[in-house]
């Protein structure tokens, strides 16, 4: 049987780590929590965009209008990957990592320290690395697009797709290879952007009046397309972001519950500890009695 010092040592280094363990639990939770409403605060926004969409006619929306809405031969693919910048979350990027495409006609944009790591370890043609913080600020998210889109409108690469842990709920998020360039068009983005809101279409309200657009119907929508993109990227980071903050809480969640556990052992075999050496006690006094008698 070990010794009561070293058993209340243990239990002393256990119940520190338990402590750790349940705050950081607490901050992913909060986190969690913050990511969440951003994704649902965001809606708005979506709204009065796809009022501005609807009301542009199908004569006018063409195509061609936009590189982004002009497909062409898939010869090269870039795939931007979303990792986490910190650990502690589980199986939450390997899972994602198994999921990474292994042609030789894709290229790597990397979104977090974890995924630039691998793809580098994997020696996958790494284009850029970039870093996102937990609050998701759209200029971030502006300078990829910016990035991914001369990429494609380059002709660098034919098709952009981003890999990402879609969230589900708190114990369910999936990995998720989702298409953003080339776009098949504006109302196809709006039907995704709908569905991103939990909004059916028939409950959308539609504004039937004629507006006009200035400078003209071009630069609007080259802008629209742009905003488009950005807002899918950044829709796509608040859910991984909240994938990350859940799949951290489960699993210091876990390691709270298993270091509460270890204590509650441990805490056992001390009291077995000292039973033992009060009764040793015990019988040596005795026995010195005995023998004195």
């Amino acid at each position: 049987m070990k010794g009561i010092k070293e058993v209340k040592d243990r239990i002393r280094a256990v119940d520190s780590v338990s402590k750790i363990t349940l705050a950081m639990q607490l901050v992913a939770a909060s986190k969690m929590k913050r990511a969440q409403d951003f994704a649902i605060d965001s809606r708005p926004y979506l709204l009065h965009l796809a009022e501005i969409i609807c009301c542009l006619s199908e004569k006018k929306i063409q195509k061609n209008m936009h590189p982004f809405f002009l497909p062409r031969e898939a010869k090269k693919r870039c795939v931007v990957v979303i990792g986490t910048d910190k650990g502690l979350c589980g199986v939450l990027n390997n899972t994602l990592f198994k999921s990474i495409p292994k042609t030789d006609d894709v290229c790597f944009v990397s979104v977090g320290r974890k995924a630039m790591q691998f793809l580098t370890r994997a020696k996958c043609p790494l284009l850029a690395s970039f870093s996102i913080n937990d609050r998701v600020q759209y200029h971030e998210v502006m300078g990829i697009c910016d990035f991914i889109g001369r990429l494609y409108t380059d002709g660098e690469v034919d098709i952009v797709e981003v890999l990402y842990q879609k969230f589900i709920n708190t114990m369910t998020y999936l990995p998720s290879l989702q298409k953003l360039l080339p776009m098949h068009g504006f109302h196809d983005v709006f039907n995704q952007m709908l569905a991103m809101a939990n909004i059916e279409l028939e409950d959308f309200r539609r504004d039937s009046r004629e507006l006009l657009f200035e400078p003209d119907v071009e630069q609007i929508i080259d802008h629209i397309a742009k905003i488009f993109l950005k807002y899918n990227l950044h829709q796509v980071f608040l859910e991984a972001k909240a994938s990350e903050h859940s799949a951290r809480m489960i699993a210091m969640k876990n390691a709270t519950d298993n270091a509460e556990m270890l204590s509650h052992e441990l805490k056992l075999e001390y009291n077995k500890a000292r039973q033992y050496a009060i009764t040793s006690e015990i019988i040596e006094l005795a026995a010195s009695a005995t023998e004195n008698n």
